[in-house]
């Protein structure tokens, strides 16, 4: 449910940012085949499709800046996949038990991510993995009603700073108390607006740029609104021909 014209952004943005470090927050595969929702009969591609699109996407990141790392942290929709092996039932869950099957049926294998280059982060370390420099970074689990209010839950639970995407809205919560300053930020989403799955959903897509001074001890957070296919960030416009001055 990739939008082409929000990711073309993107990828003018990278070209142009040089960033140290790219994340993708997750849900990079949706893994709709094996979700337990109801499923539209008449979609053909297949969980195999999924796979091998989300990894020319990724590749095609790596290409764009080969000197970054570059993290992928595993979503709700990626752990379809172990909630699928876990529903296993009969003889089918010897399956589960075969080493070779525990390590095939994982996304860094089925994504091959060490040729390209990309580290997983499984969503139970999330929270404890430094990824970016002082600041949590998850995929989040927390959902409220409007944009930043899911922000607020994250800090609430974890009383620090940090960005998270899973609401596929864009969104800052900041505080101040006797601890110093706090924010956590909603990272957007580069889906369709339209996905078939609903109807007129409250989703920006979006991007965030951090920036760090050499010291680590200041931060900056940009917000990138991409807005039917375009986008200016310090000053450049972007937009589905690359418009970039």
């Amino acid at each position: 449910f990739t939008d082409p014209a929000a990711m073309a952004v993107v990828h003018s943005i990278i070209k142009d940012a040089r960033p140290d470090i790219i994340v993708n927050v997750g849900d990079l595969v949706d893994a709709w085949q094996i979700s337990r929702f109801d499923k539209d009969p008449a979609r053909v591609d297949s969980l195999q499709d999924n796979i091998d699109e989300a990894r020319v996407h990724l590749h095609q990141i790596a290409q764009l800046a080969p000197n970054a790392r570059r993290v992928w942290l595993e979503g709700n929709h990626e752990t379809r996949l172990t909630r699928a092996i876990m529903a296993l039932e009969g003889a089918q869950r010897e399956f589960g038990k075969l080493r070779a099957f525990q390590t095939a049926m994982t996304w860094p294998s089925l994504m091959q991510n060490e040729s390209i280059g990309w580290e997983f982060i499984p969503e139970r370390e999330q929270s404890r993995t430094e990824v970016l420099p002082k600041i949590i970074t998850k995929h989040g689990s927390v959902v409220r009603k409007w944009s930043g209010w899911s922000g607020k839950g994250e800090w609430e639970k974890y009383g620090r700073s940090g960005v998270s995407g899973h609401t596929h809205r864009l969104g800052w919560f900041v505080h101040r108390d006797h601890n110093g300053n706090a924010s956590w930020a909603e990272s957007g989403c580069t889906c369709l607006l339209e996905a078939p799955y609903g109807i007129d959903f409250d989703w920006q897509q979006g991007l965030i740029v951090y920036t760090w001074n050499e010291s680590k001890a200041l931060m900056n957070t940009e917000f990138v609104s991409i807005r039917d296919g375009a986008a200016v960030w310090r000053s450049s416009e972007y937009g589905p021909e690359d418009r970039a001055a």
